[in-house]
């Protein structure tokens, strides 16, 4: 008596022969099975059978791979970006816009005023001047992880 499986297996075999590949013509076992299914395996079986690949179909798998990828940048990604004011963020589309942006707040705003009386000038002996000022005038003492630091106070200042 016969039982109808839903699936493939020892059960379902119809029937196997010895033939060639019809792509590569290498020596295969042609096998169906009573679900329709065919499926090409490596000739002589030698204990579990072993699927048939063909040799022409992979390597002009490798052929396809052998093509440079081309990575292509997005429009605009390199351009020069939009000059931005470096206190309060605001883009402008030229240096000589961001320049009267900076001397009309330096008079009003103070962080902006503030900004330019931070900065430092370069130019010879005012910029070591400056550098050497700054570090005289360090409020804040160089930090050491793991040590108590107290602040001194200056005791002339009135």
């Amino acid at each position: 008596m016969r039982h109808f499986y839903k699936s493939h297996g020892k059960h379902c075999y119809l029937r196997s022969f010895k033939t060639t590949c019809p792509t590569c013509g290498a020596d295969v076992l042609f096998w169906e099975c009573t679900h329709g299914s065919k499926i090409f395996f490596e000739y002589p079986p030698y204990g579990k059978l072993v699927k048939h690949y063909c040799r022409k179909y992979l390597s002009s798998k490798i052929i396809k791979n052998k093509f440079k990828v081309i990575v292509k940048t997005p429009n605009r990604l390199f351009e020069n970006s939009n000059i931005s004011c470096p206190i309060c963020g605001k883009i402008f589309n030229n240096s000589s816009s961001l320049d009267d942006h900076l001397i009309m707040l330096k008079k009003t705003d103070p962080e902006h005023k503030k900004f330019f009386m931070d900065r430092i000038k370069f130019s010879g002996e005012e910029s070591y001047k400056n550098k050497k000022i700054q570090k005289e005038n360090n409020s804040t003492p160089s930090l050491k992880f793991g040590q108590v630091n107290i602040k001194k106070i200056n005791k002339n200042t009135s």
